[in-house]
């Protein structure tokens, strides 16, 4: 920028006498800039030189269009006046090529000649630029002005002007240099001169335009909406002093419109938007169609026409803004210095008439514009970044609308080009950063070059981190910055990236107004980034807040605008995405209906057109897959045919779309068995795979989708190459480093299924690649529920590989991976709890680092924890939880690089698991659709002991599951109460049946292959780890009791006992030195729930077995649920007589019912009590466990056992009030015989007598005595 300092003017009026006047003698020249100046000097006639005068008042001009005229005044002051010649001259035109004075030719007014204007001096000093574009003389003229502006007095008639002048300095520093201290002098400068100013002073309101100015500016760069205020206040004052009538009236409307335009811009208040559209629809109407500054106002009423739009989407608005920047081009010349500037401002008018509609007519002209005022503004001009950048962001348009790679080429360039020829500290810099962000991410896309997306990222920060908070555009680099970071995800996997990307949509969703245009942008975003991490990780929150955001996004969005069909594309993503989940048939109907209504909004040749094809046909084959009608699998192959057809071959899309076109051929082919399908389903997912870097996350289901295909066509041709290719890809995809562990273990299953019929040599590589997957799939960083979620969905594959492998004679294999794949949250939590000696004893700083990690995870294992008093809100604690899961993951790696700790926090190998059967066998029952075998291990004995169970069949272990159930439920068996007998004995009659076949087909083969014999009353210990439905049947009372033989039932041979695993057996390295035993009595709590009368005969029984024991009692009001857990971590004994639910819903909200609240079962496993020995829990269903977590001992007695209750009696079902005294008490005395400390590894022996005694009275019912049980040591 230049700054032109004149010392004099002159005015030529050649052949001039004063009739030629006409009456109006007093000739003044007025100078009016842009911002509102206005500088009036009264012209002197110059005795020796008729025709000529002069002023010689020193006049300061910026690089910068102004308008000169020359009024006649009847009397100076009046307000009779004729405008008799006029012009808006560039600075530049005052002067020549060497600086000398000028002749400009003026444009005379109605009967009056033209007048020549010339400058009599141009100040040497004026501002010119060197060749590294800084200025040179600046500095010099602010120091000369300064100097100036010290030594007059503030009286003096001048030092207004200095003072001007200065600020204007200053102002222009500021534009050029950034530097606000510039600035803020700038506007202390202007205020200093209007305050010099009286009222009335004709200098006045150009003085108020300057500050006003300057404020606007300082508002743009800061954000201080005290300056925008300020700035309109002194806007407002200065209209309100203008009579109607007046010419300055209209250049004062316009500044003023200009200012609530700003603050629009910043509040989104929508009376700013109105009164700016007011202001300059008057500035225009008041404004005389030959006037030079019609364009101007033209050009600034379309700018706030187009805000209007933006915010409201009234087609009206955008029309009308185009129509006033097309009139403003019109009237401009080309080589008037404003013209660039409306042709760019013509030009956003129809890029955002485009964006709206989608008329390709819009966008071309759009791009015509953006050219020529970047064609016409020089270089070095302060606007010229900014009109490369609008160019580039109009090419980037065209191509994601036509995909031409060289529309997005060019984009980048020119806004490379724009962020190199702007400052950090302008205030255009963040927008260009954003831009240039959005056009890598998208070529990122295209392309898949790592180096664009890191980019975007940077560059995208980079304009988050220049922009102040409460900045209206804050939002919106917020959400792309999320968007660059969501694109990084899907690519690379980083769970930051993703974690980061939610957080940054959420702040955009956050500070945007619900009703800013930008609203449903900023929630479709968030909903995306919420249904990705749900693909990834599996919450169930995640998926339904994504279509909660998705939902409000297509509310918020106007029929007709451009991204409802996007809006409407991802609600229904998550909608089937939903439904492939949870099976709930209205999302999928719902799903589906959202796509079709995507794609039938979206013009052909639109670049969302193939994606949204590929969604509809996408959820069609889901539905399909769900309800087998085929008319939806035969319009879902059409629909990603049509996709495929209308993908370029270079684009980053066309790899899914094949893969997905692939996909429902082979569905269709499984259907109708129609060859051609399978042909094509290979070939498709062969191109997919073909197309996919072996880096990209995914490759792995590509590959997958590759291997099944050739599964499929092995099995109908039998051609052995197929099955050799479908191993290799099946293979790469369960091992692939990169891809989602619920994708690789997909790939694992079908590897194991392909292998086994190709009887292929890598089939238990297979098995070992699932059993290694299956603890990420469950990783640690999710909620405990999402991880409980995730092994349901997982189903008998543990079982399954573990029968593949006593198949293969592989027994002690077997017994491993049933080690390693099951109990899979409780191996977790208790590696929480693992001490570290060994590692501290080498490495203590990396110990002390892995247990802090593992103490806070500990502390927020679940998904909520009330005792918490952290501030911060679900999602953040989520992804606190998520990180410092990720680094104790990569920690731990880093321990296992260490010498001698290869095998650290591994599963247990066969050599350790069998020490847990020192004190008697150990029996894992594998039950699986395969086969079914008892894996034992034994003392003495050095191998794993098979017993095939040819007899037992998964179907049928499930079958008298589910009878179980039903007697359970027809006997009433759901609460502690008092029994109908005769529903009883009908329900004693199933059992039997149930106990009998248990017996037969597997108990008795287990106790003869380990050569058990019946015996007198002291009985060897034995274990049992059973799996799948065998966990809901009652092994420890298998036997024949329809006759009278004694040695037809297990309790006859064995005491036995239920573990979860093997290694919950083991001895514990940190096993805690025995203190005195401390016991803990919480009996019948005022719960609200029905009364239990026996339990304070139950209590009284305590006390008297108990005497002078250390024995703490809780007893109705005094067993709330915070004196039970303080009281839980003192004593080491504990006693609960109450209710108990199981909840089937979400089963770690199973509960024990204490005075004022439950104690969950997800409260329980967040206690860490290593004094805990023994638990007896007289409750209900306290080991009834979830059935759809077979594996995973989810039930109250496996919370205790977790917590640190190394032993546990417990109940499969409900128990009879009367008869729980009674073995409580016999319990006790038996355990307690002799005065010796309690040994809680008696405990089951304890319990073999108490309800042996019970089951010998004649009264009792078999159903009374059977659900209770032992668990643990």
């Amino acid at each position: 920028m230049r700054i032109f300092i004149f010392q004099g003017i002159s005015v030529e009026l050649p052949a001039w006498d004063d009739h030629r006047l006409d009456g109006f003698p007093h000739l003044v020249l007025e100078v009016k800039l842009n911002n509102g100046f206005a500088h009036k000097a009264k012209l002197q006639p110059r005795e020796s030189s008729p025709g000529v005068w002069d002023t010689n008042e020193s006049l300061m001009l910026p690089e910068l269009a102004a308008h000169f005229a020359i009024t006649g005044f009847r009397e100076l002051g009046g307000a009779e006046h004729r405008l008799l010649a006029s012009k808006e001259l560039f600075g530049p035109d005052l002067c020549n090529q060497t600086g000398e004075p000028a002749e400009v030719l003026l444009d005379g007014h109605e009967n009056h000649p033209n007048i020549v204007l010339k400058t009599k001096v141009v100040a040497a000093n004026a501002i010119r630029q060197t060749p590294g574009g800084e200025p040179n003389d600046i500095n010099n003229i602010i120091a000369q002005l300064q100097e100036r502006a010290r030594l007059v007095a503030d009286d003096h008639p001048d030092k207004p002007r200095l003072l001007y002048n200065l600020g204007g300095a200053l102002l222009t520093r500021f534009k050029r240099l950034g530097s606000l201290e510039d600035l803020n002098s700038a506007i202390q400068q202007h205020k200093a001169a209007l305050n010099l100013t009286p009222d009335g002073h004709p200098h006045k309101l150009g003085l108020l335009g300057n500050l006003a100015n300057s404020l606007r500016t300082r508002f743009q760069r800061l954000g201080n909406l005290d300056d925008i205020n300020d700035a309109i206040i002194q806007e407002q004052a200065a209209v309100d002093l203008i009579p109607d009538g007046q010419p300055d009236k209209a250049t004062w409307l316009n500044n003023l419109g200009n200012s609530l335009l700003s603050r629009f811009e910043r509040l989104g208040i929508l009376d700013d938007i109105d009164n700016s559209i007011i202001k300059h629809q008057a500035a225009v109407n008041t404004t005389t169609d030959g006037h030079p500054d019609k364009p101007r106002r033209l050009n600034n009423l379309g700018s706030a026409f187009r805000n209007r739009f933006n915010r409201l989407g009234n087609l009206d608005d955008i029309n009308n803004a185009i129509e006033s920047h097309r009139a403003a081009v019109n009237l401009t010349p080309d080589s008037h210095p404003d013209k660039p500037k409306r042709l760019n401002n013509l030009g956003n008018s129809f890029l955002g008439r485009f964006g709206r509609f989608g008329d390709l007519d819009d966008l071309d002209n759009a791009i015509l514009q953006h050219k020529a005022a970047v064609y016409l503004t020089p270089d070095g001009h302060p606007d010229k970044p900014k009109r490369l950048s609008n160019l580039a962001t109009s090419l980037l348009n065209r191509f994601q609308r036509l995909g031409n790679l060289d529309d997005l080429d060019d984009a980048i360039t020119q806004h490379q080009v724009a962020i190199d020829l702007t400052t950090d500290l302008h205030p255009e810099k963040p927008i260009q950063l954003n831009n240039i962000g959005i056009a890598l991410r998208t070529r990122f896309e295209r392309l898949g070059n790592y180096s664009d997306v890191d980019n975007a990222i940077q560059q995208h920060q980079a304009a988050v981190n220049l922009t102040p908070n409460g900045h209206p555009a804050k939002p919106n680099w917020l959400s792309n910055l999320g968007n660059a970071l969501l694109i990084r995800f899907d690519r690379l996997g980083n769970l930051d990236d993703i974690d980061n990307a939610i957080s940054k949509h959420q702040d955009a969703v956050n500070l945007t107004p619900d009703d800013h245009r930008d609203k449903p942008s900023c929630l479709n975003n968030l909903g995306s980034s919420l249904l990705t991490r749900f693909e990834r990780l599996g919450n169930l929150d995640d998926i339904d807040k994504a279509i909660m955001q998705h939902q409000a996004a297509v509310d918020l969005t106007p029929d007709n605008h451009p991204d409802k069909p996007k809006a409407l594309n991802n609600l229904g993503n998550s909608l089937i995405i939903r439904f492939e989940r949870l099976g709930k048939s209205e999302d999928a109907d719902n799903g589906i209906a959202r796509h079709q209504e995507a794609v039938d909004r979206t013009p052909d040749g639109h670049p969302g057109k193939p994606r949204w094809l590929g969604n509809i046909g996408n959820s069609l084959l889901i539905r399909f897959e769900r309800l087998g009608n085929l008319d939806d699998i035969d319009k879902a192959i059409m629909q990603h045919q049509a996709a495929v057809d209308l993908t370029p071959d270079d684009h980053s899309d066309r790899p899914s779309l094949l893969s997905n076109l692939g996909n429902s051929l082979l569905t269709r082919f499984e259907r109708l068995g129609n060859i051609d399908d399978i042909a094509n389903a290979v070939k498709q997912n062969q191109a997919a795979a073909d197309l996919t870097p072996d880096d990209h996350p995914l490759k792995c289901g590509l590959l997958s989708n590759l291997g099944n295909s050739l599964v499929h066509r092995f099995r109908k041709f039998n051609h052995s190459p197929d099955a050799e290719a479908a191993v290799a890809h099946l293979s790469a995809a369960a091992s692939s480093p990169v891809g989602p562990p619920s994708v690789r273990l997909t790939a694992a299953k079908k590897w194991i299924g392909t292998a086994s019929i190709a009887n292929h040599t890598s089939l238990l590589d297979a098995c070992e690649c699932a059993i290694t997957v299956i603890p990420l799939v469950a990783w640690l960083g999710l909620p405990i529920t999402d991880r409980h979620q995730q092994l349901a969905q997982i189903g008998g594959i543990v079982r399954d590989v573990a029968a593949i492998a006593i198949s293969l004679d592989q027994r002690d294999k077997a017994l491993e991976w049933l080690e390693q794949g099951r109990f899979i949250v409780w191996t977790q939590i208790l590696q929480l709890r693992t001490p570290v000696d060994q590692l501290r004893d080498v490495e203590p700083d990396l110990a002390d680092h892995l247990l802090r990690l593992s103490r806070l995870l500990d502390q927020g294992i679940h998904d909520s924890n009330p005792q918490s008093e952290s501030k911060r809100s679900p999602e953040q604690e989520a992804r606190q939880y998520r990180t410092l899961a990720t680094e104790r993951d990569e920690l731990v790696e880093k321990v296992r690089s260490l010498p001698n700790f290869n095998d650290f926090l591994r599963p247990s190998k066969l050599q350790r698991l069998a020490e847990a059967a020192k004190s008697g066998p150990v029996v894992v029952v594998n039950v699986s659709e395969m086969r079914c075998d008892a894996l034992a291990l034994a003392s003495g004995v050095d191998e794993v002991v098979h017993i095939p169970l040819p007899k037992l069949m998964s179907r049928r272990v499930t079958q008298l599951q589910v009878e179980l159930k039903s007697i359970l439920k027809s006997s009433g068996v759901r609460q502690r109460a008092v029994r109908d007998e005769d529903v009883e004995v009908g329900g004693d009659e199933g059992c039997k049946r149930i106990l009998g076949e248990l017996w037969d087909h597997l108990v008795n083969p287990v106790l003869h292959s380990l050569k058990f014999k019946p015996g007198p009353d002291t009985l060897p210990r034995m274990w049992w780890c059973v799996t799948g439905p065998l966990a809901f049947l009652p092994i420890h009372a298998a036997g024949v009791y329809d006759t009278g033989d004694s040695s037809g039932k297990i309790q006859d041979y064995t005491v036995v006992s239920y573990a979860p695993t093997i290694s919950a057996l083991l001895e514990r390295s940190d096993t805690p030195v025995h203190r005195p035993s401390r016991h803990l009595s919480a009996i019948e709590p005022s719960s609200g729930a029905s009364y239990i009368p026996n339990t304070e005969k139950e209590l009284e029984y305590i006390r008297l077995r108990l005497q002078n024991r250390d024995h703490v009692v809780l007893h109705k009001v005094d067993a709330t649920k915070e004196r039970v857990m303080k009281e839980m971590q003192d004593c080491n004994w504990l006693h609960l007589a109450c209710h108990g639910t199981q909840n089937a819903i979400n089963p770690t909200k199973s509960a024990l019912l204490l005075h004022g609240g439950k104690l969950t079962l997800e409260e329980i496993i967040r206690l860490n009590l290593p004094h805990a020995e023994f638990a007896f829990l007289s409750a209900c269903q306290t080991m009834m466990g979830d059935e759809n977590l077979s594996d995973e001992a989810v039930h109250i007695a496996g919370a205790m056992s977790l917590a640190g209750y190394r032993s546990v009696v417990a109940t499969m079902w409900s128990i009879e009030d009367a008869l729980a005294p009674k073995v409580a008490d016999e319990f006790y005395a038996r355990l307690l015989k002799d005065g010796e400390r309690p040994d809680n590894r008696k405990a089951a022996e304890a319990l073999y007598f108490s309800v042996k005694k019970l089951r010998e009275e004649k009264d009792v019912r078999m159903l009374s005595w059977l659900p209770f049980v032992h668990l643990g040591i």
